[in-house]
This record gives C-alpha cells, sequence and structure tokens, in this order.
C-alpha cells in the first residue's frame, strides 16, 4: 500500500512537471511569434504602390528639432513655448490651426490643433489623428549630475522629434487630396513633474471630444521618441490591437523589418521589432479610454544598447546630436505610406469587445493611475506567473504527501 501511495505521488509529480514544460513550451512559441497579424476590422491595402510617392523629409524635420531646441526647454508658459506655437500658427497656412488653452491644478497650457477636411466633408467624414507632444520635461530627474536634476531638458528627442515629424506632416499632407480629414494635434504639458503622472494635453482633448468626433475616428496615432540615432521599434501596450495590425505590413514594405523582402525586393533590417512588446503610458491612453482606437509610436530606448526608460531618457544628453535625420524619416513615411494607401480607413471606427491591449472599462481606471515610466517585459510577466505556478505546486506536493502519511 505504501509502495502504492509513492508509486502515484511520482505519477502525479512527473505529470506536475509535464504540466509545466508545456506551459513554457507554448508561451515560448507565442512569444517568437510576430505580436499582432492582420486582422479585422481593418484589411489589407496594396501598399506597395504608394511606396514611390513617399516625400517625407527627414533632414527637414532633423532641422525643425535643432531649431525647436535652439529656443530652450518648452515647459508650458515659457517664451519658448510660445514662440514654437506662434511658428506653427504662422506657418500652416494650408490648415485651420486653432489653439486650445486649459487650466488645471494650477497649471496653464495649450494645446495646438490643425485641421483639414476634403470638400464636401460632414461631421461623419473618417478622419485620422496624428499626435506629438511639444512640451519638454521640466526636470532631468535621471541626469547623472545630481546638481541639475532640477533643471529643465531641451528635449531633442523627447519632445521635438515628435513636433518636428508632424510640422513636416503638415507641409506634404495638401497635395495628397485624401478623401477623409486629418488632425494634427501637437499636446502640451505631457511630461511634467507630477505624481501620478498626468497626460494633461491628451486628457483635455478627450474630454473636448464629442460622441460624433470619437466615432469618425479611424485611428489616433502618437509619435514620440522617434529620432533615437539608434531607432528600436516595438510593439507598445496598451494599444489598439486591430490599429496595431495594421503596422508591421507598412514597416515591411519600408524595410523596417528584420528577414523581411520590402517593396523593391531587399531584405529588411531590424527597425522595428515584432517580437518585443513593451508598457508605455502615453499620450494615447486619453484616447483609448473614450474608445477610440489609438497607438503609439516610441522608442523608450533611447541610446545605443539603452534599456526601457534608460539610457538618455529624461537627461540633459537628450541633445539634438542624439537625433537622426534617417530615423525621422523612416517613422515619417511609415505614417505617410499609412495615409496614402488608406490603410487605416478599412474600419468600423467604433472599438468592439475584440480590441485588446488593457482597455477594459475596469482596466482604465489602473491606466489612469500608472506612471509613464512603468513597463513590464513579456519575460518579467512570464517569470513572475512561473514562480506563482511554482508555489502553488510546491503546496500542492506538500498537501499529498501529508495526506499519503496519513
Amino acid at each position: 500500500m505504501l509502495m502504492q501511495d509513492g508509486g502515484d505521488l511520482r505519477t502525479c509529480q512527473r505529470f506536475a512537471i509535464l504540466a509545466i514544460l508545456l506551459l513554457l513550451c507554448s508561451l515560448s512559441t507565442s512569444f517568437s511569434q510576430p505580436v499582432y497579424a492582420v486582422e479585422a476590422p481593418y484589411e489589407a491595402v496594396e501598399i506597395c504602390d504608394y511606396v514611390e510617392q513617399l516625400e517625407f523629409n527627414g533632414t527637414l524635420a532633423n532641422e525643425s528639432v535643432h531649431w525647436q531646441t535652439s529656443l530652450g526647454p518648452r515647459v508650458p508658459g515659457t517664451n519658448a513655448s510660445e514662440t514654437f506655437r506662434n511658428s506653427v500658427e504662422e506657418n500652416l497656412t494650408q490648415w485651420n490651426v486653432s489653439m486650445h488653452e486649459y487650466t488645471v491644478d494650477n497649471l496653464t497650457f495649450t494645446n495646438i490643433e490643425a485641421v483639414m477636411e476634403p470638400v464636401g466633408a460632414d461631421n461623419n467624414t473618417p478622419r485620422i489623428v496624428l499626435v506629438a507632444h511639444y512640451d519638454t520635461r521640466n526636470v532631468a530627474e535621471r541626469d547623472r549630475d545630481e546638481n541639475r536634476t532640477n533643471e529643465p531638458i531641451v528635449g531633442a528627442n523627447d519632445g521635438a522629434s515628435g513636433a518636428a515629424a508632424l510640422l513636416e506632416l503638415a507641409r506634404i499632407i495638401p497635395p495628397m487630396n485624401l478623401e477623409y480629414g486629418v488632425e494634427l494635434l501637437w499636446t502640451d504639458a505631457e511630461d511634467q513633474n507630477y505624481t501620478p503622472h498626468r497626460f494633461f494635453g491628451a486628457e483635455k482633448w478627450a474630454e473636448d471630444q464629442t460622441q460624433q468626433e470619437i466615432n469618425r475616428t479611424a485611428a489616433f496615432i502618437v509619435l514620440d521618441m522617434i529620432g533615437d540615432a539608434d531607432l528600436q521599434l516595438t510593439h507598445i501596450w496598451p494599444g489598439d490591437g486591430a490599429l496595431w495590425s495594421t503596422i508591421p505590413p507598412l514597416a515591411e514594405a519600408l524595410g523596417m523589418v528584420e528577414n523581411k523582402t520590402d517593396c523593391n525586393d531587399e531584405i529588411g533590417v531590424k527597425v522595428f521589432d515584432q517580437n518585443t512588446s513593451i508598457g508605455v503610458f502615453d499620450d494615447h491612453v486619453p484616447a483609448l479610454n473614450i474608445g477610440i482606437r489609438a497607438i503609439d509610436l516610441i522608442d523608450i530606448r533611447f541610446g545605443p544598447g539603452a534599456q526601457a526608460f534608460g539610457g538618455y531618457w529624461h537627461t540633459h544628453e537628450d541633445t539634438p546630436d542624439k537625433v537622426s535625420a534617417d530615423s525621422l524619416e523612416k517613422v515619417g513615411r511609415l505614417v505617410e505610406l499609412g495615409l496614402r494607401s488608406g490603410a487605416w480607413m478599412t474600419a468600423n471606427t467604433t472599438q468592439n469587445e475584440s480590441v485588446e491591449d488593457n482597455n477594459t472599462e475596469d482596466e482604465t481606471t489602473v491606466v489612469d493611475e500608472l506612471p509613464k515610466s512603468k513597463t513590464y517585459s513579456m519575460l518579467e510577466i512570464f517569470a513572475a506567473a512561473s514562480f506563482i505556478l511554482l508555489l502553488l505546486l510546491r503546496s500542492f506536493f506538500r498537501w499529498t504527501i501529508r495526506n499519503n502519511s496519513s
């Protein structure tokens, strides 16, 4: 009887170990595959037909980065911030530009909206919203020089790169004669040192949207920290799963995916990594919270060999020499290709129950409370789950031994 009980215990242990191994294999397999394949509600479009038309100029965008940083830190309420706004209003003559000022928690800030609608547009005409924050961090809390951690940064990558990309897109979009609307949104007060972290400009924009405006928004795409000379784009969560599924085909077409053939039959390089997922809470979250399909294009690993939220991020090393015209052009042309091809126009604009990535009603409250600097890799999540599973199995084995002994 005792031998039979011991044999049953060993059989149980072997079964549990086998279950763990199967779990490891299944998870490892899922991690090695692309994060998203193209899925409903977006449909595949003939992307390569438009590649030869691309005009986004990374050199011009990089010149804007240098100009913005020459103004100094663009903290809300500063002359540098006002100078940037005035320049947008003066130069975007083909756009309907408006300024929207708010005061929250004794902080006054101003969003910039530039709108272009097709001829005959009405309140139901679909639109794409492209977003970047133009403010810069008011402290350099991660700087190695402790004597300078309370000083604002010039934000060449974290601020100027995304803002510059929108300016270059503003130059090339009017001649496209798109059949849908485009809104360029420069948010303010995205990067101010508040605890918990607040996305003031994006939050106020979301509050101002009517249900009709929400329903007609086919995509809300944030461009943030896209100028890193060592560009490494990854999947970012939270984010709309269906909208994310449109990005890999665009990246492949432009040679930004390793070992994938681009539209010129050349093998791509590793710029967009489909197998890595990083948690970033950014200006896209308020849009997600009100039911808009939104994603964040961001390289949060700023600098050669940097880890997520490391390197030059939030330091005085975030300077123009760390920004690359080539990186700006890669991301800018990816967005331009999406616009020209109509890649984001095949969707039912309102979200449904299949939308992925922490976008349920219960989870949005948690998203609002988490700081931008919080990140979990898939490996970390897997390690934590495995540890919990092992603890449960250990308790189960001890319980089985006690029962067999009795």
